[in-house]
C-alpha cells in the first residue's frame, strides 16, 4: 500500500499539546511520528494556519514549531474548494456558523486527498457526517471519496498493513 495523502485539520495539531486528553494526545503524537517518517503525506490549508495563528502565544509557538517539523504541503485556495465549501454550507453538511469546518473538508476533496483526519467529532468526523460530505461532493462532481477519520484510525490501520 502506498503512502496516504492526508489533510490534517486544526484539531489534530492542537491535540499534540492537549495534556488534559492523554489518549487523544498519544494517538496524535504517533500520527505525527508517521508523518515525520514520511509514511503519511501531510497536507494543510491556509485555514489551518489561520486557526493556529489565533491560538494564545505560547501554544501558537508550539503549534508553529510542530508545523515546521512536519512540513505539510499547503494546499492553495481554488475555485473548486470555494464551490465545494459553499455546497457543504448550502446542504447543511456543517452548520452555517462553522464555515471553516466546511473549508477544511472542501480542501481535502479539491486536493484529491485520500483522508481527512480530525478530532472534531461534532462537525467533521463521524460516519454520518462523512457520508453527507461524500454525497454532497459527488453531487458537485468530486467522484473520489475522502475518508474522514480520527488520527487513531489512520495509525492503527497503518499498523495492520505493516504486520
Amino acid at each position: 500500500m502506498g503512502r496516504l495523502a492526508v489533510y490534517v485539520e486544526t484539531s489534530v495539531w492542537s491535540f499534540a499539546f492537549a495534556e488534559d486528553a492523554p489518549d487523544y494526545r498519544s494517538d496524535t503524537l504517533v500520527f505525527f511520528e508517521r508523518c515525520r517518517e514520511r509514511r503519511i503525506d501531510a497536507f494543510v490549508s491556509a485555514v489551518v494556519l489561520e486557526e493556529i495563528g489565533r491560538a494564545n502565544a505560547p501554544l501558537r509557538a508550539k503549534l508553529m514549531g510542530l508545523v515546521g517539523e512536519i512540513r505539510p504541503t499547503v494546499l492553495p485556495m481554488t475555485d473548486d474548494a470555494q464551490r465545494l465549501t459553499a455546497a457543504f454550507l448550502r446542504e447543511r453538511a456543517v452548520p452555517a456558523n462553522k464555515p471553516e469546518d466546511a473549508r477544511h473538508v472542501a480542501f481535502a476533496f479539491a486536493g484529491g486527498l485520500d483522508v481527512l483526519v480530525s478530532w472534531n467529532f461534532r462537525h467533521i468526523a463521524g460516519v454520518r457526517r462523512a457520508d453527507r460530505f461524500n454525497a454532497v461532493a459527488t453531487l458537485e462532481r468530486f467522484y473520489k471519496p475522502v475518508r474522514i477519520v480520527s488520527p487513531a484510525e489512520v495509525i492503527y490501520d497503518d499498523e495492520t498493513d505493516s504486520a
